[in-house]
């Protein structure tokens, strides 16, 4: 597998999803930009949608899955997240604790 690990591994679903398995809905727009501390380097990236929970970005990067970042948002604390999913250019992320969104 060389350097990218898990990354290059797609598992194909033989059937879509029917149903939202999210407890939550995500919020596109609250947030555009945030910073990923990630491998030592910090990163600026778009925020595609927030939940309480996590968030989807656009990025290059390529992690591992479960690898460790540390997110920070304009004006917040920074918040320890790992990635749960990547996929053509975009980045599922789970925080390590629930946020409050100011909404």
């Amino acid at each position: 597998m060389g350097d990218r690990g898990l990354v290059s591994i797609f598992i194909p679903r033989e059937q879509g999803r029917i149903v939202d398995h999210r407890c939550e809905e995500r919020h596109s727009g609250l947030v555009e930009r945030a910073r990923i501390y990630f491998r030592g380097e910090s990163f600026d990236v778009k925020v595609v949608n927030i939940s309480s929970r996590g968030t989807m970005i656009e990025s290059d990067l390529t992690p591992r899955l479960g690898e460790n970042v540390v997110v920070e948002f304009e004006d917040c604390s920074r918040i320890h997240a790992f990635v749960r999913w990547i996929r053509e250019g975009r980045i599922g992320l789970n925080f390590g604790h629930e946020i409050v969104l100011g909404i």
